[in-house]
């Protein structure tokens, strides 16, 4: 026999390696969570004072209506048509915000709002404009259309290549007007 031990000596080693394993735990725990962890549920408290610090990027919806009012797609076909505009009645994204799409516009408005001080002061704007970024695509419309398994029934759902063929969502479909000729009749 060897040692004081015996044969249970290798099972003493792996108890002690789990044992300084569960030790170095312990202090990486302590020096890597931070202090006001789990003081308000299981987040870190400071993450809310995180957030309120960063810049906000949206504008939300009432900013963009603001000045773009009726004028919800970019191809009306004719003046008659965009004056009758109902966004409510007439855009089957209507439940959807406009940066959904487009992208945060706080910037946009922003800028809009500067632009339109300098012009009520008789000055000229030393900005640049910010553009509303186009970003009607397949890609983009695919993210919500591509036919997936477990969607609601009443969000139209497709298979691309067998819905458009190689033809682009835009050749049928405006995406502030998703509707096509046949739904029209």
């Amino acid at each position: 026999m060897r040692g004081r031990f015996g044969h249970a000596s290798h099972i003493l080693r792996m108890a002690a390696l789990f044992l300084a394993g569960f030790v170095v735990f312990l202090i990486a725990r302590a020096v890597l969570v931070p202090a006001d962890f789990n003081t308000l549920g299981f987040y870190r408290a400071g993450a809310l004072n995180d957030v309120r610090a960063r810049k906000i990027a949206y504008a939300g919806r009432p900013a963009c209506e603001g000045c773009h009012a009726g004028i919800y797609w970019s191809t009306a076909d004719d003046a008659k048509e965009m004056a009758e505009a109902n966004p409510e009645k007439d855009n089957r994204h209507s439940t959807l915000r406009c940066e959904t799409c487009h992208g945060p516009l706080n910037a946009h408005r922003i800028e809009k709002e500067e632009k339109d001080k300098a012009e009520a002061a008789g000055k000229e704007f030393a900005g640049k404009e910010v553009p509303v970024p186009h970003v009607a695509g397949d890609k983009l419309c695919l993210g919500c259309h591509r036919q997936i398994t477990g969607r609601p029934d009443m969000q139209p759902q497709v298979i691309a290549g067998d819905h458009g063929g190689k033809d682009k969502c835009e050749s049928c479909h405006r995406p502030h007007r998703p509707r096509t000729d046949e739904d029209e009749e």
